[in-house]
């Protein structure tokens, strides 16, 4: 499977300074750096995902990826095509769905949202009303067209952003967070035609830009993390979640629980982690992550019965995309 987009090295400043100073890049101290040297390849036709919290950099990358701003340093093409020298190319090529539900005219219908774009995109009116009339009817709002689009739910609004991203008929589609703020019936609704429609049918390349981490490991097979601007793992969801499995991970239900014999777990060789939380119950729940199981849990046993306390539950815990996400952040942070 060939790459349809391909980064190199792609970095992004932005100056700090608002004085003629900045004009004339005369202050580079005191620059910001939103990407800094991002390397990464999506195939054609992969539903890709892209993770990182707030200020990662994934929307500044996302930007440049899509012309609307130029790059400091580094290159990435779509397609073949080159971001900046040729970025009119890469604009017939792609398309942006987000969630800004602002970048709609309210008072207008949604059919009249959608032909006002299709004239932007320069589409003549029978190219734009087949188009449309083709987009709705795969969403299933066709029936819902010429209603305001103030009147529209948070799900339809969402529905229309995607026939507006898809009225030029993209090979590559960005999209950001697009089940923000919808239902859980809404959200799967989307997450199956996003996957059975535009990836399997429609053999479209997605970049999906998201913060649900259980939505990008049930939806992509590769995914990029990103923090601080760089990416620090790229890859299968299996490979991410496999450089931390060598730390086993589990969960004892224990009762009888002394601050003392807690204290004395954290001293156990071996035990990198340990967290304990007062139930209900008064039983505790402790979650354990250690190098060695075979040398650590006997350990463990022992100074809880030492102790006085009784287990009365204990079972391993499969690693997830969250634990690789949250475990390759703050060691990133380190």
């Amino acid at each position: 499977m060939s790459n349809i987009i391909e980064i190199f090295s792609l970095t992004k400043r932005f100056s700090t300074s608002t004085n003629y100073r900045a004009l004339f890049r005369l202050n580079r101290e005191e620059n910001v750096t939103a990407v800094n040297e991002v390397s990464l390849h999506v195939r054609d036709g992969e539903l890709f995902g892209l993770l990182g919290a707030n200020g990662a950099g994934k929307t500044t990358l996302i930007k440049m990826l899509c012309t609307l701003i130029l790059p400091t340093e580094g290159r990435a093409t779509i397609a073949g095509k080159d971001i900046v020298s040729d970025a009119d190319a890469v604009r017939r090529q792609i398309g942006l769905i987000d969630t800004n539900e602002r970048s709609f005219f309210w008072r207008l219908t949604g059919r009249q949202n959608l032909e006002f774009f299709a004239a932007l995109y320069g589409l003549n009116r029978p190219q734009a009303t087949r188009r449309i009339d083709e987009l709705l009817t795969l969403v299933n709002m066709k029936q819902h067209a010429d209603r305001r689009f103030s009147d529209y739910s948070t799900g339809m609004r969402q529905k229309m952003a995607i026939v507006r991203g898809l009225l030029v008929s993209p090979q590559v589609i960005f999209l950001d967070e697009p089940t923000r703020s919808l239902d859980p019936v809404s959200a799967y609704d989307l997450r199956r035609f996003v996957q059975g429609v535009l990836v399997e049918q429609m053999g479209r390349t997605i970049v999906l830009v998201t913060h649900r981490l259980e939505e990008a490991e049930s939806m992509c097979k590769r995914v990029a993390i990103m923090t601080h601007g760089r990416v620090v793992a790229c890859g299968p969801v299996a490979e991410i979640k496999q450089k931390i499995s060598a730390r086993q991970q589990y969960q004892l239900r224990v009762c009888n629980l002394s601050s003392t014999t807690i204290k004395q777990l954290q001293h156990i060789t071996g035990l990198t982690q340990v967290e304990s939380n007062l139930l209900e119950d008064e039983t505790f729940q402790l979650n354990l992550t250690m190098v060695d199981e075979n040398e650590s849990l006997p350990l463990v046993f022992e100074t809880l019965v030492k102790g006085g306390a009784q287990v009365q539950a204990c079972q391993a815990k499969t690693v997830s995309l969250e634990d690789a996400f949250v475990t390759l952040v703050k060691n990133n942070a380190r």
